[in-house]
């Protein structure tokens, strides 16, 4: 599996001999058009019903602290609840399904929480077969874990599992063994083998292309400069 770096780098290569000296391709430009051709490929595939594959979830570590249950930061309704500490990723906009698919304890052998829409939990609480259970729900950018089971109260950390729309913002979290970020432009790229080559092909003719028959005419009013069109390798 490829990293970013490496994709990033092949299509600043393939690209470089062909512009005129007056192009400026940015490397972090390229990123940005890898990231969100990945975000568009992926979404299509996911909704096609296909099923969510491993190669491009990326797993979170995230402290939690504990806060009060009231939406209004100036009323205190006393009712603890336990919420990340850091907003979490945007994950990948899909149809019928979030693209979160696992909330659960830092030990990934013990059951994962029941992840629910924020809209449910009015309907869980106080139930009497809900009671030993602990769910997890996203709101205004949070996650957070709820359960009526005191032995959760004092839980310090969760880790979740999804496809994020940036797979680079998860380099803000730390890996729970390692304590290092969870992502780098050196790490496996989050995406299917097969869509690289197909993605990298898009963007040779769209982005880079249309970059570089904006910098020509903004440098050379009399479109006398030349730039060989752009071919994928």
């Amino acid at each position: 599996m490829a990293t970013l770096n490496e994709i990033g780098y092949d299509l600043l290569s393939i690209v470089r001999p062909q512009l005129s000296d007056d192009t400026d391709i940015d490397l972090r430009q390229i990123k940005f058009w890898i990231k969100n051709q990945r975000a568009l490929w992926l979404r299509n595939e996911i909704n096609k019903s296909r099923q969510i594959d491993s190669d491009v979830l990326q797993t979170v570590c995230a402290d939690l602290e504990c806060v009060d249950a009231s939406d209004c930061c100036d009323i205190d309704l006393s009712c603890p609840i336990l919420r990340t500490t850091k907003l979490i990723p945007k994950t990948i906009e899909l149809h019928h399904k979030e693209a979160i698919t696992r909330v659960g304890p830092v030990n990934k052998k013990l059951k994962p929480f029941s992840y629910i829409d924020y809209s449910r939990l009015s309907w869980i609480d106080g139930a009497r077969f809900t009671s030993k259970l602990v769910f997890s729900f996203l709101h205004d950018g949070y996650l957070y874990v709820y359960s009526n089971n005191p032995a959760y109260a004092n839980m310090k950390a969760i880790t979740f599992r999804g496809v994020f729309e940036d797979p680079e913002i998860v380099a803000e979290f730390k890996d729970c063994i390692t304590n290092q970020p969870c992502y780098s432009d050196d790490d496996e790229f989050p995406m299917k083998s097969w869509m690289i080559p197909a993605m990298k092909e898009s963007i040779l003719k769209s982005n880079l292309m249309i970059k570089a028959q904006a910098d020509i005419q903004q440098v050379d009013g009399s479109n006398n400069a030349k730039s060989d069109s752009i071919q994928s390798k």
